[in-house]
């Protein structure tokens, strides 16, 4: 037997630390029982329980009904020696144990456990245990029924039947009233509602008596505090239980068959909300004796309300339980940003269209849709103008869809479009003409529905995008396979220019797994910094003479061949290992013409070509005068190659950045001129020093009227507008010196030089200087 200390006990001589018996079977809930510190648990034999201060026992029902005989022994004990019982029950106990509540048990409460319910349950029953009159009230039952602490009594006992299975709050407090009014025996209960409007009214929510009548439809609060209103607007006001006896005069008669019955004479308002805390709702209970409610009572009441409340509150939590379940599953299939479903549920969606017990599954197409360019706005622009563009995607994919057509975000700037097509009876698994016509129809839909500029923060950008398509059965029967397949076909149509849609074939498979090795290769080269410069020599037409040289990157193998850049460079873009390997060619070219001009040549100057993404970069003009300066190279020594195409991307931010470089003393060329389609006015806009005539503009020169002529044209207009012209290409002598004819100063090509190791081009250089000296001294 436990023994606890003198010291231990209150006032009255009871124990201040409650001594419990636990006997739950299951193994968790006993943990967090016995892990309570709010009571000391017992371990004797339920014989023995009233001998040994027992304050309450806390049984599940196997335990109840097995000791049974001995617990009505207990509860046929005379005050205070009746031990109170909880009875711990699941939600399929709880039919079961209708029949012993009241009887075996004073209480009832659900698993699983909650910490905050359980201390509030056992603090109930230890209260009304301690309560004077309902542990030493001796009088007969017929007498007790008309007393106020027993008619709490049996409104209490009822209360907890109908809470344990109520489903709503409505539920809740409807039972309550119910309780009140049928079993407790009170005349009226009534729950009001404080409303938000300017006055403040109490609108009935729940009620339940023979004396509805007197439940106000809506009142206002302004009321005295005599009447039901207004004794109810000061418990809303004070958070406190407050009571009154009512006038004689009630504000409508009463009805026929109660005209001459007994009326309510009191009145008592419970806020009905945890303690401390401003109600919105609150409990009026009637009573035909005046000034009726006492001390006793009113804890029995309130214990009723205590239980009420906290059911309500594992309502409340049931219910936010299941609304975060809810989203949990939502953000599961949905995409946070796009609202459209995600990776996950397109996968499910595609799975559940292809399981099929048929030969073949149902007819369906997936595109996989990828946007070209988008990293480079995400990356310059920030996250907030990358996330408003995908925003716009989403808006216009699902506005060119079909119905029942599904669009789904499959991460970054990709997106998935589940298409469903129709299935002949007789199907076969290759695709019908109709079923590639209505792919093809869609996938030109949507990258027209693309092409159409992004307009963001006033600001127009121009996104394209490359689209690859699985067919079903086809290409693949199951939803990830045809995933990958469709993942396949994309890489095909950016390899193509972007801005096309490709089907899968295994050819593109096998491309496929071909670039995915040569991505990872890519990388290995990059932290190995395993790139060479090549350096073609750039030539004054009028002397053939070297005046500079352009830096062209090259990626060699270990059997002594290379990697066209062509090959590898769209790769680059599409991973974000352009900017590294940039940032190599401008050190490696720089540290190059730094070395040859200290040879003797301090005029010589170099060309690097600067990618589009790298113009996106913050401080890139900054960073490169930071480097020269470390070499003590001045700025004539670099030129910086801009692509047309990439000057069109962003007009407005591409000046900024010629003009960034001008300002800093750096030539800036256009390469591939003519190739973009800029437009003369641009051109003139743009503080350029350098414009390189594209190589396929001298194909057929001179043979070729025409192709003499646009040549010409460019020269011309390069120089009316003060800007130096390059011809790129020159394989033939005709070629050099039709371009002499023309006034054009500067070319490179294979007729004059092939790019070169730097070794190569100081020995050139040097034989070129000698070859002048010998001329020189004639």
């Amino acid at each position: 037997m436990i023994k606890r200390p003198a010291s231990n006990a209150d006032h009255s001589g009871r124990p201040s630390t409650p001594l419990v018996a636990v006997m739950v079977g299951n193994a968790a809930e006993r943990r967090l029982l016995a892990d309570s510190g709010d009571f000391e648990i017992a371990n004797q034999e339920v014989s023995v329980w009233h001998k040994c201060g027992l304050d309450l026992a806390i049984l599940d029902l196997p335990s109840l009904l097995h000791h049974e005989s001995e617990i009505r022994k207990l509860k046929a004990l005379s005050p205070p020696d009746q031990v109170p019982v909880l009875l711990v029950v699941n939600d399929a106990q709880l039919r079961d144990s209708q029949a012993v509540l009241g009887k075996l048990a004073d209480d009832v409460i659900r698993t699983p456990l909650c910490g905050v319910e359980l201390r509030a349950r056992i603090d109930n029953l230890l209260r009304f245990r301690s309560l004077p009159d309902a542990r030493g009230l001796d009088i007969e039952p017929s007498a007790l029924e008309v007393k106020g602490v027993a008619m709490a009594l049996h409104a209490f006992s009822a209360g907890n039947d109908r809470t344990i299975r109520a489903c709503s709050e409505q539920d809740i407090l409807s039972n309550l009233c119910k309780s009140l009014s049928h079993e407790g025996g009170y005349p009226l209960a009534w729950v009001g509602q404080r409303l938000a409007d300017s006055d403040k009214s109490i609108k009935p929510v729940a009620y339940s008596g023979h004396y509805s009548y007197l439940v106000p439809r809506v009142a206002s609060a302004g009321k005295s505090e005599t009447t039901a209103a207004g004794l109810m607007s000061k418990t809303f006001a004070s958070g406190a239980v407050t009571q009154a006896d009512l006038p004689v005069a009630t504000e409508r008669p009463a009805p026929r068959e109660l005209a001459e019955a007994q009326h309510p004479t009191s009145m008592i308002v419970f806020p009905l909300t945890r303690r401390g805390q401003q109600p919105s709702t609150c409990l009026a209970v009637y009573s035909f004796e005046p000034t009726a409610f006492d001390h006793d009572e009113t804890e029995l009441l309130q214990r009723l309300i205590d239980n009420a409340l906290h059911a309500i509150y594992a309502l409340r939590e049931k219910y936010s339980q299941r609304r975060r379940e809810r989203e949990a599953i939502k953000l599961a299939y949905r995409d946070s940003l796009t609202g459209l479903a995600n990776r996950t549920a397109i996968l499910k969606a595609l799975g559940n269209r292809l399981h099929s017990s048929a030969p073949y599954p149902p007819a369906t197409a997936l595109l996989h849709l990828d946007l070209d360019g988008f990293k480079l706005i995400n990356d310059a622009l920030g996250h907030d103008v990358g996330d408003a563009v995908l925003i716009e995607v989403s808006r216009r994919l699902q506005s060119v869809v079909r119905d029942g057509d599904q669009v789904a975000r499959h991460g970054g700037d990709d997106f998935v479009i589940l298409l469903a097509l129709e299935t002949d009876s007789d199907q076969a698994p290759t695709p019908s003409s109709h079923a590639f016509a209505t792919v093809s129809a869609l996938a030109e839909k949507i990258l027209d529905a693309l092409q159409e500029p992004f307009q963001i923060e006033g600001r127009n950008y121009h996104i394209e995008s490359s689209i690859g398509i699985g067919m079903c059965p086809a290409h693949a029967k199951e939803a990830f396979s045809l995933l990958m397949k469709a993942d396949s076909a994309v890489y095909e149509a950016k390899k193509i220019g972007g801005n096309s849609f490709r089907f899968f074939s295994t050819e593109l498979s096998e491309r496929r797994q071909e670039r995915l090795q040569l991505e990872s290769r890519l990388y290995q080269t990059v932290d190995a910094r395993a790139f060479e410069i090549a350096l073609q020599p750039i030539i004054d037409l009028k002397d053939d003479h070297i005046v500079g040289a352009e830096a062209l990157l090259r990626w060699p193998q270990a059997d002594g061949s290379y990697i066209s850049p062509a090959e590898f460079i769209p790769i680059a873009e599409e991973t974000g290992l352009i900017i590294p390997i940039g940032d190599w060619v401008m050190e490696e070219s720089l540290k190059a013409v730094q070395r040859l001009r200290s040879q003797g040549f301090p005029d010589l100057q170099v060309a690097v070509n600067l990618a589009i993404a790298q113009l996106w970069q913050t401080h890139l003009v900054e960073r490169i005068v930071s480097l020269m300066r470390s070499l003590d190279l001045p700025a004539s020594a670099l030129k910086v190659e801009l692509t047309e195409g990439s000057l069109m991307n962003d007009i407005e931010r591409m000046e900024e950045v010629v003009r960034e470089f001008r300002d800093a003393g750096i030539e800036v060329a256009i390469d591939d001129f003519g190739t973009g389609y800029s437009s003369l006015a641009r051109l003139k806009s743009l503080p350029i020093t350098t414009l390189k005539i594209d190589r396929s503009f001298l194909n057929g020169v001179p043979e070729e009227e025409n192709a003499v002529s646009v040549v010409n044209t460019i020269a011309h207009m390069a120089y009316n507008l003060g800007i130096q012209s390059i011809a790129e290409g020159i394989e033939t002598e005709a070629q050099w010196q039709i371009l002499q004819e023309m006034g054009c100063p500067l070319g490179q090509g294979f007729y004059f030089a092939r790019p070169m190791p730097e070794k190569e081009l100081l020995a050139l250089l040097l034989m070129q200087a000698e070859a002048g000296q010998r001329i020189a001294s004639g």
